[in-house]
């Protein structure tokens, strides 16, 4: 009896033994089970993520394949319009190098033109000169290269004006102090004279019967005062050697200086 308890407890023991072992096992494996569940867990997380991120670089591939084929269509688009703006540009530059030498032709000529042009204006000062060098009309007095005829009735200025046209010439225009004394001693010492300047087309703008405005003037002290009363201007000869201008009715009449 004692050898069989002995063997029982001997099985026992390594029954004890083999339980506790397995125990062991059973939690180490649970343990690692419960390892691999939660590494499963985080596994399958991160599967999603990269599921879901590679979803959107799918995505993302595709917009970007139709960008690249929309810029692809541009870029073929602005390659065609270029290679239409190069030949454009050829032909304009072609048409510009043509209207260039037409230009400088034509500038030539235009300089060819201008000293023609200078040269005649030159030739006729000089036969107008010598003309009236070589003529002035039986009772005119000469200055340089003009007449001056000194009328002995008496006028207003609208018609001793037109006695001077009907002479072929005009009311004398006086622009320089030799014109002035000149025009002083064609009158005499105080005598009255109608002269080519008015204001009658635009008040208090004097020009000259030949269109040309006042420049140098020899206006009596306090002339001109008329207003639109006196739009018409004589010339009063003193014993100094230039006179003056006084504006006045163009009714009144004087006598008036002619030239041609």
């Amino acid at each position: 009896m004692t050898k069989e308890r002995d063997q029982l407890q001997t099985r026992y023991n390594t029954l004890t033994a083999e339980r506790d072992q397995l125990q062991t096992n059973y939690n180490t494996m649970k343990k690692e089970r419960d390892q691999l569940q939660t590494s499963n867990n985080t596994l399958t997380a991160e599967r999603d993520q990269l599921q879901t991120s590679y979803n959107t670089l799918i995505k993302e591939r595709e917009q970007l394949q139709t960008s690249y084929n929309t810029l692809t269509k541009e870029r073929d688009q602005l390659q065609t319009s270029n290679n239409t703006l190069i030949k454009e540009r050829y032909q304009l530059q072609t048409s510009n190098n043509t209207l260039t030498a037409e230009r400088d032709q034509l500038q030539t000529s235009n300089n060819t033109l201008t000293k023609e042009r200078d040269q005649l204006q030159k030739d006729t000062e000089c036969l107008k000169q010598s003309l009236v060098q070589k003529v002035c009309p039986q009772g005119w007095k000469k200055l340089g290269s003009s007449c001056y005829y000194v009328s002995t009735e008496y006028k207003s200025w609208e018609e001793s004006r037109q006695d001077c046209r009907n002479r072929e010439a005009d009311l004398v225009v006086i622009k320089s102090e030799d014109d002035q004394t000149f025009v002083n001693w064609l009158c005499g010492v105080k005598d009255y004279v109608w002269i080519g300047l008015t204001d009658s087309v635009s008040e208090g703008t004097w020009k000259w019967v030949d269109d040309t405005p006042l420049t140098t003037k020899y206006w009596k002290s306090g002339d001109p005062n008329g207003g639109r009363a006196e739009n018409c201007v004589y010339f009063y000869s003193w014993s100094s050697d230039t006179g003056a201008w006084w504006d006045y009715d163009c009714s009144y009449k004087y006598r008036w200086i002619c030239e041609k």
